[in-house]
């Protein structure tokens, strides 16, 4: 997970509205095209209190697990299980600094004159991009608020073979090296740079500077597998373009 990245910039105007901390368990249809494991989506809402009972940090989000009885589904709800761990409780080294900055914002808005509507918060969305009888594969996109303008999205995309539960990596499924892995998606980087199509979402660099900052990142990780046979690679907001750019993206057909 990666540190903070988003400064504070002045007095924090943003409200951050979240519900009361529950687990609520509902059942919904996979958001896959053609479904082969039933999926339940659980929702997850914890708040973190100061003395006063004022929310400081709010942690939402919504987790899969599938309902399959066989070892596949078994072996896949383990890691599933995991992630979602992982994801509820990243910041739990965070809280002293959060429960810090939130005191010194609201004395600050209180001294100025300022409406103090705002906490930390993050929310996990989930949603499952391919279901069918080779891949299996989930999204998970947090989106962390620290105040200021926005806040910082991340993902976290599992990758799963349908018939034995194993997770994939990028290079498992294609059959290749991971270094093969990210040539191949460099180059598919650097065909959509030389396109100079400014929707792309780059940053204005020279072809060069482009390549070197492609050379230092490992997309292995970064992708996902869609219904439609293809994979899906991206690279974080800031790491080839602006916040606004969003997910820089390419893809390639599995053979």
């Amino acid at each position: 997970m990666k540190n903070h990245v988003i400064k504070k910039l002045g007095a924090f105007v943003m409200a951050a509205t979240f519900a009361v901390g529950m687990l609520v368990t509902s059942v919904q249809p996979s958001d896959a095209a053609t479904a082969k494991f039933q999926v339940k989506k659980v929702s997850y809402s914890k708040e973190y209190k100061m003395d006063d009972g004022s929310v400081y940090f709010t942690m939402k989000g919504k987790f899969p697990t599938i309902q399959d009885d066989s070892k596949a589904a078994r072996k896949i709800n383990q890691v599933l299980k995991k992630e979602k761990n992982r994801l509820i409780h990243q910041y739990d080294k965070d809280l002293a600094t959060f429960q810090d900055e939130y005191n010194s914002q609201a004395a600050y808005d209180k001294k100025n004159g300022y409406d103090f509507a705002w906490s930390y918060g993050d929310e996990v969305q989930c949603k499952v991009t391919a279901n069918n009888d080779k891949y299996f594969c989930v999204m998970l996109s947090g989106y962390l608020y620290e105040g200021g303008a926005h806040g910082l999205p991340y993902r976290s995309c599992l990758t799963f073979d349908s018939k034995t539960g194993k997770k994939l990596n990028a290079a498992n499924v294609f059959g290749i090296s991971k270094k093969q892995l990210n040539n191949k998606v460099h180059k598919l980087y650097l065909a959509k740079f030389d396109k100079n199509d400014p929707n792309a979402g780059f940053y204005p660099v020279s072809r060069k500077e482009f390549k070197k900052d492609l050379e230092s990142m490992n997309f292995n990780n970064d992708f996902y597998v869609r219904d439609n046979g293809k994979a899906v690679f991206y690279a974080d907001p800031y790491a080839l373009g602006p916040y606004a750019a969003g997910y820089i993206q390419v893809s390639a057909t599995i053979k």
